[in-house]
């Protein structure tokens, strides 16, 4: 049987997809809003390195070299931008060595018009500082305007950030996990496993023993239209949580999820243990 590690939902009526198109474009401009706070606090967080390493070298040191002081912390200042911005900003999975390249060549571009019309300003009698502000401001909109809709507008949310869910477990699977012998949990493919993702941890907890956990990590997702087609899948019973006398049969799953349950298929969770 097929197994399918791409995510696909059925076709939903005209009806429910314009519904479901509209609550998407929601979803989009308050992920956009989201993303360009996060551009902000980050460029903050780079505008504080670039002004207070420019103002350490321009008055605390009293280097009388405006472009010299300015490149040094428009240098420092990009290395810590790029850095959290791929990361957190546009969680980004690109090839960090090419979007670095098209995030250079940006500032191969920047670099010289900012460093030679600042130091224009500042010989004419603009104050350095006022100056290196604004050279910031215009850095931060443009740098945004590259990014987002260059660098990395194909590979936007790629790499999600990893996070931690929460899942409780019957005695026998809890200790199969424990042993190592269980390395798959079978679920529907409901809302809450749609939005896992590999990486992710899941603290699984036994019932009736709160105190009683384990913590695994997401390798790989397998969604599949059945119980059935899942067992078929996996050759190798003991991952799915049976011992070398049990009988596998995709009916047990039938006293956790009915038929009905499983109209949106049922997802193959494999994860390693952490110790």
């Amino acid at each position: 049987m097929k197994r399918e590690e791409v995510k696909i939902e059925d076709e939903p009526s005209n009806a429910k997809a314009a519904v479901a198109e509209k609550k998407e474009h929601k979803k989009f401009d308050k992920n956009e809003f989201f993303r360009v706070l996060k551009f902000v606090g980050f460029s903050i967080s780079a505008g504080v390195i670039q002004l207070g390493s420019f103002e350490i070298l321009y008055h605390a040191i009293n280097w009388n070299n405006w472009w010299a002081c300015y490149l040094i912390s428009i240098i420092l200042s990009v290395i810590w931008n790029f850095t959290f911005n791929r990361k957190f900003t546009f969680q980004s999975a690109n090839n960090i060595y090419i979007a670095m390249g098209w995030t250079l060549l940006y500032y191969a571009a920047f670099i010289p018009i900012s460093v030679f019309g600042g130091d224009a300003l500042e010989s004419i009698g603009w104050h350095g500082t006022l100056v290196t502000v604004l050279m910031m401001l215009l850095n931060f909109v443009t740098e945004f305007l590259w990014q987002r809709l260059f660098v990395f507008r194909k590979s936007i949310n790629s790499k999600p950030l990893a996070k931690t869910v929460h899942m409780h477990l019957q005695s026998q699977p809890f200790e199969s996990i424990a042993s190592g012998k269980k390395t798959v949990e079978m679920r529907l493919f409901d809302d809450k496993r749609k939005d896992l993702h590999v990486g992710d941890k899941i603290i699984f907890t036994k019932d009736g023993e709160e105190n009683q956990k384990l913590k695994v990590k997401i390798t790989k997702l397998n969604k599949f239209a059945s119980f059935t087609e899942l067992y078929d899948a996996y050759e190798d019973k003991s991952v799915l949580g049976y011992g070398p006398d049990d009988k596998a049969d995709p009916k047990d799953m039938e006293k956790y999820y009915t038929d009905q349950q499983q109209e949106n298929g049922v997802l193959a969770i494999e994860f390693e243990l952490k110790k």
